[in-house]
């Protein structure tokens, strides 16, 4: 499911638009969802039974055109055969896309990029312990935490959290830190949350990772994981994760994840001390047997120094190296800069990576690439910090907008402030011709305007106010 690859499709935003905006296209997405059938199932299900048992009543496909519509944009968008999308269709975290989509359009509409009516994906920042001592951590995470610890859930919280996201339609949870591994209740966590229908990923250094470890990831059912190398070096990698030994570990955990049959993937952070590696990073990957290298946008937040943020420069000749690769038909590379996907079309790549999708790519410059967007925080997802406190991105770890556990749901997504902002993609103050597509990280542009809705100093666009910026660095809103 995350891994999906997305291609071209035959309709454009206008004609989508037209299809599914209507009012009587809205009224119809709303009685779908809300209307139960003789057999006490919903009328959403019974059309999805349908589609994938390919037993659509002829009356059906005129009085549900709009539904089978968007299932069939969907499939072609998916590059899927009728076949193997019908399969999926009976998938219960699938399904929860498809009705998490159709209520988005019933309350939103169709938009350049989507609003969605509850987030794509969770990202669950799990503990704040950590075993390394790495130098750009977000998270300010382990035994070099500069901030007071705080208080983290119990594993009675955990639960409840669990209970929170699977009573919506979430389809995705992705645990990260610290070093989700590090606690002892993290497998029964996520057990629990795979028995209600939840997608799994998890962002880890590997170093924890035994070959027992990797077995019950794969009983577990995890769809991937990512395991950071910063560097093809073992010496640079180690002096900069801040214990040595830590490459060979992280490597060997790697090894024993596929060896266990799970999809895993390298997470590189592109900075400016380790710009030089990601050629040897991509090697890496292929020695290795690796499913991608998904390549993190570096935030200097938390313990990272903004010194060690990438110039345009640098930013651009890492995505003409991605751009190679994808040029080359070897999709391998991800990554969650939003402005690699405006890079990609102004240069006509034949594929088009998307942030905050690590794994969706979209071919030949389909005009889904602008529903599904760029930058999605607040958007498309939020992050849980390990006291519940609820940000819109891991990036923004100070911007609080309530508590998981404390706060409706309808409020922490819907109702704040700041989530009613971001999901407005057409106040940010980017001046780009591929807003839809890219819309700037909005945790950079915090970081260095202190603008939620300012300019992102990333993009190609804005080449001179990084070293604006750079120059006044005393002015930033960021804090060391």
């Amino acid at each position: 499911m995350g891994l999906w690859v997305v291609s071209r499709t035959r309709f454009d935003v206008a004609r989508l638009k037209r299809v599914l905006d209507s009012s009587l296209s809205k009224s119809l997405m709303k009685k779908v969802l809300t209307t139960k059938t003789n057999n006490g199932k919903y009328l959403f299900e019974e059309l999805l039974d349908a589609y994938a048992d390919n037993s659509i009543p002829p009356a059906w496909k005129i009085r549900y055109y709009p539904v089978f519509k968007l299932l069939d944009v969907i499939r072609r968008s998916f590059n899927r055969d009728h076949e193997t999308f019908r399969k999926e269709l009976k998938h219960p975290t699938i399904r929860k896309i498809f009705r998490n989509a159709i209520r988005s359009l019933e309350k939103y509409g169709l938009g350049t990029p989507q609003a969605f009516a509850d987030p794509l994906m969770i990202v669950w920042n799990f503990t704040n312990q950590c075993n390394l001592r790495c130098k750009h951590c977000y998270q300010d995470a382990g035994v070099l935490r500069g901030k007071p610890q705080v208080r983290e859930l119990t594993t009675e919280e955990k639960f409840k959290v669990v209970d929170i996201i699977a009573e919506r339609d979430i389809p995705s949870l992705f645990f990260s830190g610290g070093e989700p591994l590090i606690r002892p209740e993290f497998f029964d966590v996520a057990a629990y949350a795979k028995e209600k229908g939840i997608y799994l990923s998890i962002a880890t250094n590997g170093t924890l990772i035994t070959r027992e470890v990797a077995r019950k990831i794969a009983d577990i059912g995890f769809g991937y994981v990512q395991v950071s190398i910063d560097a093809a070096s073992p010496e640079k990698h180690d002096s900069f994760r801040g214990v040595p030994g830590m490459w060979e570990r992280s490597i060997q955990g790697i090894k024993n994840l596929i060896d266990a049959g799970v999809i895993t993937c390298i997470a590189y952070t592109h900075m400016r001390w380790n710009h030089k590696e990601f050629p040897g990073i991509l090697k890496l990957r292929k020695e290795l047997g690796a499913y991608k290298v998904i390549v993190y946008n570096f935030i200097p937040v938390g313990r990272g120094d903004m010194e060690n943020d990438p110039t345009p420069e640098e930013r651009e000749e890492l995505w003409k190296w991605m751009y190679d690769e994808l040029d080359a038909g070897h999709h391998v590379v991800a990554t969650t800069s939003p402005a690699f996907g405006a890079y990609c079309k102004m240069h006509n790549a034949p594929s088009i990576v998307l942030a905050h999708y690590a794994d969706l790519k979209v071919k030949e410059l389909g005009v889904i690439a602008d529903v599904i967007g760029g930058c999605g925080a607040g958007r498309c997802y939020f992050t849980i910090q390990p006291d519940g406190t609820v940000t819109p991105c891991v990036y923004m770890p100070d911007l609080s907008i309530g508590n998981i556990l404390e706060d409706s749901f309808d409020y922490l997504w819907d109702e704040h402030p700041a989530m009613q902002q971001l999901k407005r993609r057409e106040e940010t103050e980017c001046d780009c011709p591929y807003l839809a597509v890219c819309g700037g990280c909005r945790a950079r542009a915090l970081v260095y305007t202190g603008n939620l809705m300012g300019p992102d100093p990333e993009c190609m666009f804005t080449r001179e106010l990084y070293y604006e910026l750079r120059e006044k660095k005393e002015e930033f809103a960021w804090k060391s």
